[in-house]
């Protein structure tokens, strides 16, 4: 690795480690980001109700009335309200997938369970994971001509059982009826299937033909992974069928968005929720975005941006269908609905999506380093053993380059005594020393301007798109490999040894906690900048990079710093068979002039 090669390697590594650290993440969420769309004059965001508790959701209560301006209230209306004392139940539906809640108070769906994924930290570690937050209104809250009705109450009117499982092949509709001022019945129809992530919602009415009906879905969605320093941010998502637009929002703020359009959806950093028409249709976009609060590993109180989203369009018939899919971010199974569904995997947004125009190639980029990841997974049955063969096939492909640059760096490195002593014979005349130079590099067939550092910036968006899918592809979620068996999830930055309880904050750059595979890479790189760095005025290099890598990558996720220190092993080995090959030519290459 010559001098420029170093120069650009330390750069580009510089803007990684910039762009990964939390100062970055702080600034990105509270300085950057999309401008901020201007409220109305005169409206404010309407604050949360305090939502009722799981608890209190179970326990079975009486609608009474308000009594204040009762006066003002015919007595026979309110003689008649008082006989409606109504039980409130939440009806469970288990499928292969998932458990989901619907409560009786707006037909609203208070849970969705993850069967197959579980939290792995905090105090709910080892439970289900829920897509919705805890103490919400939940989902599929409906309106009609601009009336909410997320808080009247929806009779099921199915079995008295309160628990459904529904097995895989079978499906099951379940009706909640509610009767409107004006006499007509509305109802919510939940269609389930045994086995996928996928549930129907059908709107009726004698009535709603020509109307305003909204769908929403209030609670937002909930994040499931809180163990970094900044939360993962959230993002909407919205398609008119043939491209998907993205949204995020550093503070509390409302947009309205009128088109076609077939879905909108928000995503946390592994799971999906989103409100689908039965058509492309003309309809409003209501975002609107409110502060949570989470905590984090370290008990530390974590502040993001969550969304309400809403779908609001005229009803043709007196019978409107929906569908929301609430599940886990994966590629494949979000591909097989082809309504591009996976967009929303790997979006860029913000000012990064003017870099190089990032927006039109990096998703596709991540998506296809994705999608070869499975690929091998599915051969090999192991995601270590797949990230070496991603490895071994990004060397195969800039091989040609690589050799090309190493074969000049090892004659370059050979040479050097020759052109120090000529740059000490004419320090204080450039030209001759240029050209003396130059007759050396033809003399010997070698072009100083071979690109040395090409290799790394071809290999470098192969790193760029690997970083972004270990960190985001729930595919590796909890992922281990035999190939380094002391790491359970490759997604997340190796801990060997914990520095929590010396250092509580961690050491400043490097972390909470000590990782082998950095150290290793640390070692070969030392070794690879042994061979290589012959320059005296580069000799510091050889030791500053060691550990300047050795400090970038400790908290970089495990499966990518495999990567890169399979890639320096192979580097290291390509760097001393060409070393040995150049040996010996030009030991054959001085017996023959003998």
């Amino acid at each position: 690795m010559n001098k420029n090669s170093l120069i650009a390697f330390i750069l580009i590594m510089l803007v990684v480690m910039f762009f990964t650290s939390p100062q970055y993440n702080k600034f990105f969420n509270e300085v950057t980001g999309r401008k901020p769309v201007p409220t109305e004059k005169g409206k404010s965001i309407p604050k949360k109700e305090e939502p009722k508790s799981q608890a209190q959701i179970d326990t079975t209560e009486k609608i009474t009335p308000s009594e204040e301006k009762e006066d003002s209230v015919p007595k026979d209306t309110v003689i008649e309200e008082k006989k409606q004392e109504v039980k409130e139940d939440t009806i469970w539906v288990e499928t292969e997938n998932m458990i989901a809640g619907i409560s009786e108070r707006g037909g609203n769906i208070i849970s969705i369970k993850m069967k197959e994924y579980l939290y792995t930290e905090g105090e709910r570690k080892g439970e289900n994971v829920d897509l919705i937050p805890q103490n919400s209104e939940g989902g599929a809250q409906i309106s009609i001509a601009g009336e909410s009705l997320k808080d009247k109450i929806f009779k099921y009117s199915g079995e008295s059982e309160k628990k459904i499982e529904i097995e895989k092949d079978n499906k099951k509709d379940l009706v909640f009826e509610h009767t409107m001022k004006n006499g007509d019945v509305i109802k919510k129809i939940f269609s389930f299937e045994g086995e996928g992530y996928q549930i129907g919602m059908r709107v009726s009415g004698t009535q709603l033909g020509g109307e305003r009906i909204g769908i929403s879905w209030l609670s937002g969605i909930e994040e499931s992974e809180t163990s970094g320093s900044q939360p993962e941010q959230r993002i909407v998502h919205y398609s008119d069928g043939s491209s998907v637009q993205h949204l995020s929002m550093k503070k509390p703020e409302k947009e309205e968005i009128t088109g076609n359009y077939k879905w909108i959806g928000v995503t946390s950093k592994y799971f999906f929720i989103n409100i689908v028409s039965d058509s492309i249709r003309d309809a409003d976009l209501t975002i609107k975005g409110f502060e949570t609060e989470t905590k984090g590993k370290s008990g530390k109180t974590l502040k993001s941006i969550n969304y309400e989203i809403s779908f609001t369009c005229t009803a043709d018939e007196n019978t409107e269908s929906y569908w929301f899919y609430t599940g886990p971010k994966q590629l494949e199974g979000l591909k097989s609905y082809n309504l591009k569904f996976e967009k929303s995997l790997f979006p860029v947004i913000g000012w990064t999506r003017w870099f190089f125009y990032a927006d039109k190639w990096f998703p596709w980029l991540a998506e296809f380093t994705l999608w070869l990841l499975l690929v091998l997974y599915n051969l090999v049955k192991d995601f270590g053993v797949a990230i070496i063969l991603i490895t071994l096939l990004s060397r195969v492909v800039t091989y040609p380059m690589t050799q090309s640059s190493t074969k000049s760096m090892s004659r370059m490195k050979d040479i050097q005594p020759k052109v120090d002593a000529i740059r000490k014979r004419y320090k204080n005349n450039p030209r001759k020393m240029n050209e003396e130079i130059m007759a050396i590099y033809r003399q010997e067939g070698i072009n100083p301007l071979n690109p040395g550092c090409l290799p790394l910036f071809l290999q470098m968006p192969i790193f760029i798109a690997l970083f972004v899918v270990l960190r985001k592809a729930i595919e590796l979620r909890g992922a281990g490999t035999w190939v380094i068996p002391w790491v359970n999830d490759l997604s997340r930055p190796e801990s060997l040894i914990s520095l929590t309880s010396i250092f509580p904050q961690g050491i400043p750059l490097y972390g909470t906690s000590i990782a082998l595979l950095p150290i290793i890479m640390a070692v070969l790189t030392y070794f690879q900048n042994k061979m290589t760095i012959k320059d005296p005025n580069q000799k510091a290099m050889i030791y500053f990079m060691p550990v300047f890598m050795l400090v970038l990558f400790n908290n970089f996720p495990a499966g990518l710093v495999l990567y890169w220190t399979a890639s320096s092993a192979l580097g290291l080995l390509q760097q001393y068979y060409i070393e040995k090959k150049n040996k010996k030519s030009v030991a054959e290459a001085t017996a023959k002039k003998k």
